[in-house]
């Protein structure tokens, strides 16, 4: 017990769920930092306000933005998304990658490995 909750999480979890469903770990690496249509980085959305009399620019926290003319969301004007469930999504595409490739790897974009070879 943890200050009056129940340890959970880890080794224990996946045997419990394992008796009603299949479960599969998936690394979250970069899930929140990159589109999902088009696989490039995103960043902090971003609004004009009013402060103080002046008119400024401020980051929107918990929404992300695309800003790749390329991108098929750019495209139709829906370039802002909320932050979790647009990561949720990202960690489902990469999970279901090492799940059905033949390597049992992540996509270029959510590898540790692969994604640095792609920056240099």
């Amino acid at each position: 017990m943890i200050k009056g909750h129940a340890r959970r999480g880890g080794k224990k979890m996946r045997k419990e769920r394992q008796k009603n469903c299949i479960v599969g770990i998936t690394d979250e690496y970069r899930t929140s930092k990159v589109c999902i249509y088009c696989f490039q980085d995103v960043r902090m959305a971003r609004s004009r306000r009013m402060i103080k009399g002046k008119s400024k620019m401020v980051r929107v926290h918990g929404a992300l933005e695309c800003i790749n003319p390329a991108c098929p969301s750019f495209k139709e004007g829906y370039t802002i998304k909320a932050r979790d469930p647009h990561a949720a999504a990202a960690i489902a595409i990469a999970g279901a990658c090492v799940l059905l490739s033949t390597l049992h790897k992540a996509l270029p974009p959510f590898s540790p490995d692969q994604s640095e070879e792609l920056q240099r």
